[in-house]
């Protein structure tokens, strides 16, 4: 169809261009159908016409043909003036309901309520597409009346026609913008076509809130983000949220998600650098919002190392680690060279100078998660004495023995060196198996005189005791 106006080209089921906006006449499909009608009528005349002759002629008696022929004249003049008045009446009354007929179709036709019975009866039949034209004429009869164009619609939904169906729905909505029936025959078109992107746009506009609840199976909103976008000097928690059931996707590797990305299940850890996140939601029927990202700067927090009082270098008599502890944060060390962080040993004094080469690193970690630059020292401690480290585990382990205690099955280690008043120690460890029992001994590197050795936070050094059974 074209436009009579702006002459651009009309799709099927459109009542107004979408060129110029010139509305539409339907031309009806019932015309032909019309005219099929009063053939009929006339036909139905002629016939009652032809019956009423013969029934007046059937009464003559039978004579030959050829008398007949010869009395032609005869007989014309005896039937002809009252077969005549018959057949007038005949016709007056035929022409009458003829006419009668005719007005009854017109008025039937050009009637809003019967042609809307009839769709709708052609509808309930199942037969969609007599229902499409008669729907169409009686949208022709009164355009204002919402049945028609809904049943028109609906018809072209049973074809499969979901663009026209469309078509005629949108049509509708121009003039009944708040019509939930509308709303509801739209979605299940889109649906059908797959049209996720036509549903997001309907529901834009939608501010009623009864028919946005509508759209909430459908509309998949963006995320959330817990925490602006910024620079920050400690690490963030970033939580994320949205409305509805469905999955939050994201990623924090500049690339912009969608349902493969990593899955958020709790707050993403953002560390030092410049991170961007970004993140989508996707609904249970599996439609994903826009993207939508955040930018966050971590710098790093200039915290001061700890200061190490005890100097690097060779040792023969003992010395504790000491470290001169910071205002702010914690220190966290190592001792075989690895590399500390939050997680490592945490410094406590009194630390024990290990036997042998050693490598200590220090690290302050700050309450918000700021480290400082990590500080070293190496130390090499041989004790000078009569004793050795051998002698003195095993100097340990015959005490015990001498006083009672089932150590035999028992392993004890030299492990670090200790002094005091003058005098060096080997500190000795006991095991049982792999198992290291908590139980230190000290052993007197010049008489190997074995005492009990227990820590003294408080006063950052270590207490003697005497071996005994007990």
């Amino acid at each position: 169809m074209i436009c009579p106006k702006c002459g651009a080209e009309i799709r099927e089921g459109f009542l107004y261009c979408s060129e110029c906006g010139e509305e539409i006449k339907i031309v009806p499909d019932f015309e032909v159908e019309l005219e099929v009608g009063i053939e009929e009528t006339i036909s139905e005349v002629a016939e009652l016409i032809a019956d009423s002759v013969e029934d007046e002629t059937s009464g003559e008696e039978s004579v030959p043909v050829d008398v007949k022929r010869s009395d032609e004249k005869k007989t014309r003049s005896y039937i002809g003036p009252g077969l005549l008045v018959v057949c007038a009446l005949i016709a007056a009354l035929a022409l009458s309901f003829g006419i009668y007929r005719i007005v009854r179709y017109f008025n039937d036709y050009y009637s809003y309520d019967v042609q809307y019975a009839r769709a709708q009866s052609l509808f309930d039949e199942g037969d969609y597409e007599s229902a499409v034209s008669a729907a169409r004429h009686t949208v022709s009869l009164n355009r204002k009346e919402t049945g028609p164009r809904l049943l028109l619609a609906d018809s072209y939904y049973r074809l499969d026609k979901y663009d026209e169906s469309i078509a005629v729905l949108n049509d509708l909505l121009n003039d009944r913008p708040h019509d939930m029936a509308v709303y509801e025959r739209l979605l299940e078109n889109y649906e059908k076509e797959g049209d996720t992107d036509s549903i997001i746009r309907l529901s834009e506009g939608v501010k009623d809130p009864d028919i946005r609840k509508m759209f909430e199976g459908y509309v998949s909103n963006a995320p959330q983000f817990g925490t602006d976008a910024g620079i920050y000097y400690e690490p963030v928690e970033l939580s994320l949220s949205a409305e509805g059931e469905g999955q939050i996707r994201y990623t924090v590797d500049g690339n912009e998600p969608d349902i493969g990305s990593a899955l958020y299940t709790g707050p993403i850890k953002i560390d030092e650098g410049e991170t961007t996140v970004w993140a989508v939601f996707v609904n249970e029927k599996g439609i994903i919002s826009e993207s939508v990202s955040k930018n966050y700067i971590v710098e790093k927090i200039q915290t001061a190392p700890p200061r190490i009082v005890t100097q690097p270098g060779s040792y023969s008599i003992p010395q504790l680690i000491k470290v001169e502890e910071p205002i702010e944060g914690v220190i966290h060390y190592t001792s075989d060279g690895s590399e500390p962080d939050g997680s490592s040993d945490e410094y406590e004094p009194p630390v024990l100078m290990p036997l042998g080469k050693s490598e200590f690193k220090f690290i302050t970690v700050t309450p918000s998660g700021g480290t400082s630059d990590v500080v070293s020292a190496q130390y090499d401690l041989k004790i000078s004495g009569i004793v050795d480290a051998s002698y003195a585990q095993s100097a340990v382990q015959m005490k015990l023995i001498s006083i009672g205690k089932p150590v035999m099955d028992h392993t004890f280690k030299a492990a670090y060196g200790y002094s005091n008043e003058g005098r060096s120690y080997y500190v000795i460890e006991e095991y049982s198996g792999s198992s290291r029992l908590g139980n230190m001994y000290a052993v007197d590197a010049q008489s190997a005189e074995v005492f009990t050795l227990t820590r003294n936070k408080a006063r950052g050094n270590y207490d003697f005791g005497i071996v005994n059974p007990f």
